[in-house]
């Protein structure tokens, strides 16, 4: 997928919380630190997850995922309890956010900057990813399904 030059421009110059050390070490000016690491910075107390991906012209999909704009899946099928996503599918699928309800009380609110996959995949910032796994870290509400998507 490409990119415009701002959204190039913006994946260029932020820092990545890797989880690995591989890209790091090919790339000097990134900063070496687990998601882990960084779970103290998480507030902890969010109930979910909501991805706004208004205006954008998301279409629901069986199997969504969540990616950041370097390509990297952040939320998806794989370490997910299997009976849990047949029971409640991944993510709801929402027009309005009097609906969010699934994602808790005090869900973690993500705008989407882009889509992919035909546009069924939302494509968040670095640093959204990076505040998405440090805060699910704390909270686990990407392995309890607490996901919405809302779109027009």
């Amino acid at each position: 997928m490409k990119f415009p030059k701002i959204l190039s421009a913006i994946a260029a110059t932020t820092i990545l919380f890797s989880t690995s050390t591989s890209f790091a070490e090919d790339n000097p000016t990134i900063i070496r630190k687990s998601v882990e690491e960084y779970a103290s910075a998480a507030q902890g107390d969010y109930t979910g997850l909501v991805i706004d991906c208004r205006g954008l012209g998301l279409k629901a999909v069986m199997s969504p995922i969540i990616q950041n704009i370097n390509g990297t899946k952040i939320y998806g099928h794989k370490n997910i309890d299997v009976d849990k996503i047949i029971s409640m599918g991944m993510v709801d699928y929402v027009t309005t956010p009097e609906n969010i309800s699934r994602a808790g009380s005090k869900p973690l609110v993500i705008k989407a900057i882009a889509l992919d996959n035909f546009n069924s995949t939302p494509i968040v910032s670095i640093i959204d990813s990076n505040k998405i796994l440090i805060e699910n870290h704390a909270t686990k509400f990407l392995k309890d399904l607490k996901v919405v998507f809302l779109s027009d």
